[in-house]
């Protein structure tokens, strides 16, 4: 089996490709293959280092490392000037890069997904200043980001997915002016976002899914006028959204499942699709109206509901908001444009009233009581979810079969 590699003179090399040679353990020095441009390596499970000479190589561009979960550390970059991708994921086992990466000055993308020992990254990776993606997801043991972070002032995307113990954000992160993207979701220790992050105006995407401890956001956010997706779903510590400010270009806002808030967001009149699912909001302001491009309305159902009749022409995705709910209020007839209604899981609910024809998608699985259907679905491309409700009566259930729909399913069988 391949464990040690000998080679000779490599002048005219320019690629390299070992990846999956699960027993290379470790490699020659490659000091004569001054020619170097890509070495893959990927899934190389048993390497423990890589030769010195590699911080030599000053023409290699692309360094895949993709899998080498014995991996360690990695030798000094200190002459890898050209190097522009370096792939390290799934090294579990890689505590830290050499303060080195600094000196790639070239370097366009860093991919450290799911380098689950990696504790942080060296001050010096903010010389890197060509930088476009930096992928950190599922660093579950990343502590905090280098102020010099900032420098890297060409960084387009920054993913910090599941850095479950990152507390914060350096104020630095301002700078990073042509940031596009940043993915946030699931840092679940992270407390707030710095206000310096109404500096970076380009930012297009963010996501702060499952922050569970984030309780605001900085009234700086109304500066990110280019920012067209803000996701905050299960942000359950999240009291309220800024005031006074439009974004003009925010195209979808999702808040499903930030079950603290309790006034209705008012962040942009622009927004196409708002989803409020979960959330304790009990009243939608009347201004909701004039909103020219709101297409899309996801909200639970609340009691008091019926004294806002202008939401009644709006909103087109309704959840019950209720496992302990006996029946379906009425209401829902007078909902027009109503596409989706969200039942699965109400136990006690033993009928469904009459439904809008507007009507595309029921989820009903698992609504055990369920008896009858006082209704009848004239949609053709409704969608009939009905699995588990064993008490449905044959009336429901021929209706079900006998009605055209682009899907139906009763309990047990699919139709």
């Amino acid at each position: 089996c391949l464990c040690y590699l000998s080679v000779q003179p490599l002048h005219n090399l320019r690629q390299m490709d070992l990846s999956y040679s699960v027993n290379l353990k470790e490699l020659p020095d490659l000091s004569t293959a001054i020619n170097l441009r890509k070495l893959i390596l990927s899934n190389c499970s048993s390497l423990i280092k890589l030769p010195s000479c590699i911080g030599n190589a000053t023409n290699l561009e692309d360094l895949d490392l993709n899998g080498c979960s014995s991996l360690v550390e990695l030798p000094s970059f200190g002459d890898a000037i050209n190097l522009q991708k370096l792939l390290l994921r799934y090294c579990s086992n890689l505590v830290e890069l050499p303060s080195s990466i600094g000196n790639a000055i070239n370097l366009r993308e860093l991919d450290l997904y799911y380098c689950s020992s990696l504790i942080r990254l060296p001050s010096s990776i903010g010389n890197a200043i060509n930088l476009l993606i930096l992928d950190l997801n599922g660093c579950s043991n990343l502590l905090e980001l280098p102020s010099s972070i900032g420098n890297a002032i060409n960084l387009q995307k920054l993913d910090l997915r599941r850095c479950a113990k990152l507390l914060e954000l350096p104020s630095s992160i301002g700078n990073a002016i042509n940031l596009q993207n940043l993915l946030l979701d699931d840092c679940s220790s992270l407390l707030e976002l710095p206000s310096s992050i109404g500096n970076a105006t380009n930012l297009v995407y963010m996501n702060l899914s499952n922050c569970s401890n984030l309780v605001e956001l900085p009234l700086s956010i109304g500066n990110l006028q280019k920012l067209q997706e803000l996701i905050l779903k299960g942000c359950s510590k999240l009291e309220d959204l800024p005031i006074n400010i439009n974004l003009e270009s925010l195209d979808i806002l999702v808040l499903n499942d930030c079950s603290m808030l309790k006034r209705f967001p008012e962040i942009s009149t622009n927004v196409r699709a708002l989803y409020l699912c979960g959330t304790a909001i009990e009243e939608v302001p009347l201004s909701i109206r004039s909103w020219p491009r709101l297409d899309e309305l996801l909200m639970s159902y609340f009691d008091n509901l019926v004294e806002f009749p202008h939401v009644l022409d709006i909103i087109t995705n309704l959840d019950l908001n209720g496992k302990e709910i006996q029946e379906v209020p009425p209401l829902i007839k007078r909902i027009s444009r109503l596409q989706t209604l969200i039942l699965k899981g109400y136990r006690k609910v033993v009928s469904l009233p009459q439904i809008p024809d507007s009507l595309k998608w029921i989820d009903a699985e698992d609504c055990e009581s369920l008896e009858r259907l006082d209704c009848s679905f004239h949609n053709p491309e409704i969608t009939l979810f009905f699995g588990k409700c064993f008490k449905l009566n044959q009336e429901a259930r021929d209706l079900i079969i006998q009605t055209p729909t682009k899907q139906a399913v009763l309990p047990g069988r699919e139709v």
